[in-house]
């Protein structure tokens, strides 16, 4: 197959890797001015009869994603075409290669960067189940490093999608790493990616499967039924306690396994001394930063530990995007600490911190609507994210104060659109 020129909008400069379903090429977007990534399904295979559905699908999640997931552990999916004569993703270009090869006896990165590594997977994860999605897919290949050393979780096309409303084609994975609960072709959450993860821990850890059959069936039957070896057996320096997490994040009953990215990355950040206020803070200083919000000033106690039950409290990193312009969506915000830029077709429209809200025009219109702005994070930002149909769950004078709380926010800011015109008109 001869390499095109271009492809699209995009100059191509090399290619950069062939597989059954897909080419890559390195290519460059000359309006953004970076390199990008650009990965060519073959045609025919979404016409085979076997596994084309299931292609298809692949290629439809990734495509929705586009411009969904901003996160500095996520690799970023810029720009779709799906066509009856050409298909192609375009995706941000990390030049470091995948963790496959440090999965092996003989190339092992030290433990503490293996730690960290997962713990950036963890914030990573969380975010993406913060938005709805599950990977599904999750192994060292799937794991790409920077040049600088950092890393990027990519290949959302297995990623399941939670808040779409079509039925799931297949419980994707990889069999080395898939969870029980995929073999059994249960409900999937986002348990099933904590599991994964853990096997991706142990394989990097030790260089070694923790189950090793010589067949499908044999593997299913020893991820059901079967204790992995001990990960000291493999590799002496593993501290006891990282070996408790892994195993704990590979348990095969979920009540047993890590119930969220929280807790697993809490353990994490602990064994790695990493600062773990932003993956975790624990219920009752969530609710002391809330009792001291003017934003909820009226709210009784008893109320503030209501929308602590209903809401997802989410600390985010610089530069993420949590809300974007003319997505559908009627999620709200409540700005807990840090600030955001508020955008409008890149003109910067407002700056939003704490004790303020975004997203509530939603809300107050009863129905889902485009997004009138972009909302990206200028801090590290801590953020309550509601969704309107939860507020049901609320009593009667906590939806009451909810509302109260809104019409403050919306005098304030009608105050200073008065103040900034009037200067403006002097």
């Amino acid at each position: 197959m001869t390499q095109p020129q271009n492809i699209g909008k995009y100059s191509i400069v090399k290619k950069l890797g062939q597989g059954a379903t897909s080419t890559v090429y390195l290519g460059f977007d000359t309006f953004a001015k970076r390199e990008v990534a650009i990965k060519v399904l073959k045609q025919e295979i979404l016409n085979d009869p076997k596994f084309g559905k299931i292609y298809q699908r692949q290629l439809d999640n990734e495509a929705s994603l586009v411009g969904k997931l901003s996160h500095p552990h996520i690799v970023g999916i810029y720009d779709a075409l799906i066509g009856d004569n050409e298909s192609h993703i375009v995706m941000e270009y990390v030049n470091g290669g995948t963790l496959e090869r440090h999965a092996e006896p003989d190339d092992l990165l030290p433990v503490d960067r293996v730690v960290e590594y997962m713990f950036k997977c963890c914030r990573a994860l969380n975010y993406a189940q913060f938005n709805g999605v599950i990977h599904r897919d999750i192994k060292p290949a799937n794991m790409l490093m920077t040049v600088e050393g950092d890393i990027k979780i990519s290949d959302m096309g297995a990623a399941l999608i939670l808040n779409l409303e079509q039925t799931q084609v297949s419980n994707l994975g990889s069999p080395s790493y898939m969870s029980p609960e995929q073999i059994r072709a249960e409900t999937l959450t986002h348990q099933t990616d904590i599991y994964s993860l853990g096997v991706v821990m142990y394989r990097l850890l030790t260089g070694h499967a923790p189950y090793n059959a010589q067949s499908l069936a044999g593997l299913c039957h020893q991820i059901l039924n079967m204790t992995p070896p001990t990960l000291l057996s493999h590799r002496a320096n593993i501290p006891p306690e990282l070996e408790r997490v892994v195993l704990r994040a590979m348990h095969k009953d979920k009540k047993e396994r890590y119930l969220d990215w929280k807790d697993f990355g809490s353990d994490l950040a602990a064994l790695g001394r990493f600062e773990q206020a932003d993956i975790e803070t624990n219920q009752t200083e969530k609710f002391s930063t809330l009792r001291e919000m003017s934003l909820f000033k009226d709210f009784t106690d008893t109320e503030l530990w209501e929308i602590l039950r209903v809401g997802s409290w989410q600390k985010q990193p610089p530069q993420t995007v949590l809300m974007r312009e003319d997505e559908m969506g009627d999620d709200f915000y409540i700005m807990v600490e840090g600030s955001v830029n508020v955008t409008k077709g890149g003109k910067l429209l407002n700056l939003i911190s704490r004790d303020d809200c975004f997203g509530e025009m939603s809300y107050i219109s009863g129905k889902v609507v485009p997004r009138s702005a972009t909302v990206t994070a200028s801090t590290e930002v801590t953020v309550l994210r509601i969704a309107p149909k939860l507020l049901g769950q609320l009593s009667d004078h906590c939806q009451l104060h909810f509302n109260q709380a809104f019409l403050r926010v919306m005098a304030d800011r009608l105050r200073m659109a008065d103040t900034r015109f009037a200067k403006l008109a002097n």
